[in-house]
C-alpha cells in the first residue's frame, strides 16, 4: 500500500530507512513467534540455539539481563539495530524449525510478505530460509535458488553451498570459494563413488561429464582455480576481488545443475 502511496505522491524512501523498517517488521514477527507459538521452555531452547549459532553465551546474557529475576531477552535484543544481524537471526530460526513444515511455511510467507511491504529495493532476496545479496535477479532465481532446490537430497553439499552463500552475503569473501569447491567435490565423489579429493578426481569427473571440449576446459579451470586459491594457503589469495568471488559462486551453481543432470542420467 505504501509503495503505491509513495508513487502517487512522488515520494521515495532511502535504502537505509527501508532496511530499518524491514528490521522492525522482523523484530515484531520474532516477538509474535515467542508470544503465540512457544512455551517458556521452547523459547529458551530456541534462544540458546540462536545465541550459540551467533557465537554468544546464552547463560551470560540471561544472567546479566536482570538482577531481580531470570529474564530471557527477545531475539532481536541480541543484535539490536543490526540489519545483517537480523537476517542471520531469521535464517537461524528458520533452520531451527526446518522439520516443522507449518512453521517453515509461516516464516517463509511472512518474510516474503515483508519484501512486498518495502517501498524501495533493499538489495537482498530470500530463498528457502536464506538471504542473498541481490545481483542479477534472473541469475539469483534460476541459478542460486534452483541449485538449492536440487541439493535438498544432498545435505552435506547443500550445507557447503549455503555456507558459501552466507559468507558472500555477509561480505566475507574468504570462505566463499572454499565451500563452493567443497560442494562440487562432494557431488563428484557421489558420481564417481569414491572418497577422493576433487583435484584427484579431476580427470575422471571431466571424462564422466560427457561435456564438449570447451566445457571440459571450463570445468578443469574451475577445479584448478578452487584448488589453488580456495583449499590451499596460496600467497595469491589476497589478490581476490569481489567480482571473481561472485563469478566463482555463480559458476558453482551452474556446475551443481550440470553434475546432478549427469548423475540423474547415469542412474
Amino acid at each position: 500500500m505504501l509503495k503505491d502511496f509513495n508513487k502517487n505522491f512522488g515520494l521515495s524512501s532511502s535504502i537505509e530507512s527501508e532496511k530499518n523498517a524491514f528490521y522492525n517488521r522482523c523484530s515484531h514477527f520474532l516477538q509474535e513467534i515467542r508470544q503465540k507459538a512457544l512455551s517458556q521452555e521452547d523459547y529458551r531452547a530456541l534462544f540458546d540455539t540462536v545465541c550459540l549459532q551467533l557465537g554468544l553465551n546464552p547463560r551470560h546474557i540471561v544472567e546479566n539481563s536482570s538482577f531481580l529475576r531470570t529474564y530471557v531477552p527477545d531475539l532481536h535484543e541480541l543484535l539490536p539495530d543490526d540489519f545483517l544481524g537480523m537476517l542471520k537471526i531469521i535464517a537461524i530460526v528458520r533452520k531451527y524449525y526446518s522439520t516443522n513444515h507449518q512453521m517453515v511455511q509461516i516464516i517463509d510467507e511472512t518474510i516474503e510478505g515483508f519484501f512486498d511491504l518495502s517501498t524501495t529495493d533493499i538489495g537482498i532476496t530470500y530463498k528457502s530460509g536464506m538471504f542473498f545479496p541481490k545481483g542479477e535477479e534472473l541469475l539469483d532465481k534460476e541459478l542460486i535458488g534452483h541449485s538449492l532446490t536440487l541439493l535438498k537430497s544432498y545435505p552435506d553439499e547443500d550445507k557447503d553451498l549455503k555456507t558459501a552463500l552466507d559468507n558472500y552475503r555477509s561480505g566475507t569473501k574468504y570462505g566463499v570459494i572454499e565451500f563452493s569447491y567443497r560442494c562440487i567435490e562432494g557431488l563428484a565423489r557421489q558420481i564417481l563413488k569414491n572418497n577422493r579429493t576433487l583435484i584427484d578426481n579431476k580427470s575422471e569427473i571431466i571424462k564422466a561429464s560427457g561435456l564438449s571440449d570447451h566445457w571440459k576446459k571450463i570445468l578443469a579451470n574451475y577445479i584448478d582455480y578452487g584448488n589453488e586459491y580456495g583449499r590451499h594457503a596460496s600467497t595469491k589469495r589476497h589478490h581476490f576481488n569481489e567480482s571473481e568471488v561472485e563469478a566463482y559462486l555463480y559458476t558453482t551453481c551452474i556446475l551443481v545443475r550440470l553434475i546432478l543432470k549427469i548423475k540423474n542420467t547415469a542412474t
